[in-house]
């Protein structure tokens, strides 16, 4: 039983590790068309996201509704050997908002939207399925704000951030390895007897915090501030390891005393041997692991050139060195644990966007993202892959009616190539490292954002 404790704790610890920057920006069509730049000026109950300091400058009860798609895929290389490419298909993100404005200048506003997430997915037999074959990692955001207008050009606003996480993985556990039995007189070892899957799910509800602020510097310039602060998770679930090990052990072992009589022995000096086995490997366990969500900064500027002509910028600070570590436990018959530690950077996300208004009804919008990764090469894993990205967007808005608009948006992300060691562990618990290449890295979001205005 404590052998197989071990095979799932290792199995587990190598599979967690995140080996890049999770967060998710993409929170409405309009944002994500403009690259983000509408923290100063969000036209809509959206700004329960970009900003929602911005609410308190509203006059109607607005809501909003809408999506994100989201597909990533790359090549990948292991120790220059290449690998199916990296594609888990397209991810659906929704998003929701409303505000009411209250007495006394108040307003109150709600989001749903999601601020982290992964997902991966690789060919069964791919090199590193020891490491990860498939990981999605989903979470939301449930964000109640009360915003207040303390004069006309200056809002503030503060609000809860609720966080639900759900996360899945898959793997085969020492995909490849060779089993190893050692009989004291040499080591027998059978060729790729690992047939084990493991599956580790989880969830859990965290708690966090935001305050932001706008001011109007003029009539046609406004900016904005917004902090969000760390969430602290303590993801619960269940562990599951299936399969069987076996094969045929081949060696020779040395020195190997032998009876040839009642009594009297001598020494072999080499005896080739062969040995048929197999052994089944089941186990389900609670498990839990500590993830803490980073704290961000986001700061940005918006200013209406013309009646039809708009831009802004924003730039976000996150705090990605507060996950230095995950810690994983594999809990009963004593438990197990692993603590897969981190070296990330905090990182800088830049945006710029304009938006053009062709006709009274039609909009056109355009933005770019320089969106730096946190992770070095030292510290990485397959299950996201890594590298900065470059973000194009382009968008169109259309206002259906006096009081109903729609905004569609597409995106393409383009990550550089990027070059790491990933760090696994054989059945006996010894660290190897594999060199990854990842490579022609590319994502495309599609959005759309559906808003009315009572």
């Amino acid at each position: 039983m404590k052998k197989v404790l071990f095979l799932a704790a290792v199995a587990a610890a190598t599979t967690c590790s995140y080996g890049a920057g999770f967060g998710i920006y993409e929170a409405s069509a309009r944002g994500n068309a403009m690259g983000g730049a509408v923290v100063g000026d969000t036209h809509d109950a959206t700004a329960a996201y970009h900003n929602p300091a911005n609410l308190a400058f509203s006059t109607n009860i607005m809501v909003a509704g809408g999506f994100t798609l989201i597909n990533p895929y790359c090549d990948v290389e292991v120790d220059h050997r290449s690998q199916d490419r990296m594609n888990p298909g397209w991810f659906f993100v929704p998003t929701f908002y409303a505000s009411i404005p209250l007495p006394a200048d108040f307003t109150f506003g709600w989001g749903n939207y999601t601020e982290f997430g992964l997902g991966t997915k690789y060919a069964d037999h791919w090199d590193l399925a020891g490491d990860t074959q498939q990981t999605t990692m989903e979470q939301m955001s449930f964000n109640p704000n009360l915003s207040y207008k303390v004069t006309d050009r200056w809002a503030v606003a503060a609000g809860i951030r609720g966080s639900y996480i759900l996360f899945n993985n898959h793997k085969r556990p020492y995909h490849g390895d060779s089993y190893l039995y050692d009989t004291g007189y040499g080591t027998l070892s059978a060729p790729d007897a690992y047939h084990l899957h493991s599956r580790l799910n989880g969830d859990d509800w965290g708690m966090g915090w935001n305050a932001a602020t706008s001011f109007k510097v003029t009539e046609d310039v406004t900016v904005g501030l917004i902090y969000r602060s760390q969430i602290k998770h303590k993801i619960k679930g269940d562990f599951h390891l299936n399969g069987h090990v076996s094969g045929t052990m081949a060696g020779t072992l040395h020195n190997v005393p032998y009876e040839y009589a009642p009594g009297q022995y001598t020494v072999l000096p080499s005896v080739p041997t062969s040995q048929d086995f197999s052994q089944t490997i089941g186990a389900r366990r609670r498990a839990s692991a500590k993830l803490t969500l980073p704290e961000s900064v986001t700061l940005g500027a918006n200013w209406n050139v013309t009646p039809r002509y708009r831009v802004g910028s924003t730039i976000t600070y996150t705090r990605w060195s507060s996950v230095n570590s995950i810690h994983f436990k594999i809990h009963g018959d004593g438990g197990y644990g692993y603590r897969q530690r981190f070296s990330w950077r905090d990182t800088v996300r830049v945006g710029f966007g304009m938006e053009y208004d062709f006709l009274d009804w039609l909009s056109g919008r355009i933005g770019y993202v320089f969106d730096e990764d946190p992770t070095r090469k030292s510290h990485e894993s397959t299950m996201l892959p890594g590298g900065d990205r470059h973000i194009i967007g382009t968008g169109l808005g259309f206002k259906l009616t006096e009081n109903l608009r729609l905004d569609l948006g597409y995106n393409f992300i383009r990550m550089n190539n990027e070059h790491y060691y990933v760090r696994t562990h054989d059945q006996r618990g010894n660290e190897q490292k594999r060199y990854v290449s990842c490579h022609n890295g590319f994502s495309h979001l599609v959005s759309a954002t559906l808003s009315y205005s009572f």
